[in-house]
């Protein structure tokens, strides 16, 4: 794992190339996917702006969500330290991101400005939406695992890192490769999606919604750490996944009843 490298005589973060790297090849395909209704790139960066501000947004709100203990702690001892050091402390607190924040918090900042749209083409929008998540998680994951952010369990199988020295937990401990499982994952979500874009059009995110919560329920029983929450043995992403697998089914089941009835 190597998460940091020099470029130019600079010290950059490999988990933040990666990202970069996800956005614009997601951006890319975006522009493409949606040529056919002229959706232009000055378009696309008006509706990815905010739809960005709401991922980062969510994603960190739910970072802090997990750390819930923690806040109150501080805030019950917040009259005995300085206020840059509550915000400190705090800031540590909602320091980090969990994907399904992000991923939350962009499809309700995208719905909310594509509502204008009429549906041919805001299907056609949420669909390439839908087909770009996993997409850029693909990139993202691999971050990941350059990182050593999200590491799995000791395992036969995997990887030994060594003087990593961001996460000092992984080292010199053979543990699974979950993130890159994980990237593989989304990357075979990201060819499903694109192959049924033109059957099922308007209904894409219902089906990655389907399929990314199973993947990541799965996964999350190999990952080694426990910053995410947990909850009567389930973490707070296995719950988000059951909660969005039931929501998806329903929807695609309320979707095929309205046809049937329509016919």
């Amino acid at each position: 794992m190597y998460p940091l490298i020099e470029i130019f005589g600079r010290t950059i973060g490999t988990y933040a190339l990666c990202a970069v790297a996800g956005i614009f090849v997601s951006l890319l395909f975006f522009w493409k996917h949606t040529r056919t209704i002229k959706f232009s790139i000055d378009d696309i960066l008006l509706l990815s702006i905010p739809t960005v501000l709401g991922l980062v947004a969510m994603g960190h709100l739910l970072y802090g969500m997990t750390h819930l203990g923690e806040i109150v702690q501080i805030l019950s001892y917040a009259n005995q330290i300085s206020l840059a050091g509550v915000l400190t402390l705090l800031g540590n607190c909602f320091g980090g991101s969990v994907f399904y924040g992000g991923m939350i918090g962009a499809y309700l900042t995208f719905a909310f400005c594509t509502r204008k749209y009429e549906k041919p083409k805001k299907d056609l929008l949420c669909d390439t939406l839908a087909m770009s998540i996993p997409l850029f998680h693909v990139f993202g994951r691999i971050g990941c695992f350059l990182g050593g952010c999200c590491y799995g369990i000791e395992s036969a199988f995997g990887f030994t890192v060594h003087d990593n020295p961001l996460v000092p937990t992984i080292n010199d401990v053979n543990r699974f490769p979950v993130a890159l499982a994980e990237a593989l994952g989304n990357l075979l979500i990201f060819l499903v999606l694109y192959y049924l874009s033109q059957k099922i059009k308007g209904k894409v995110i219902y089906v990655y919604l389907l399929l990314y919560p199973v993947l990541r329920f799965s996964l999350e029983f190999l990952r080694g750490d426990e910053i995410r929450g947990i909850y009567f043995g389930l973490s707070t992403s296995q719950w988000i996944s059951i909660a969005l697998f039931v929501f998806s089914a329903i929807s695609l089941l309320f979707f095929k009843r309205k046809r049937t009835v329509s016919a």
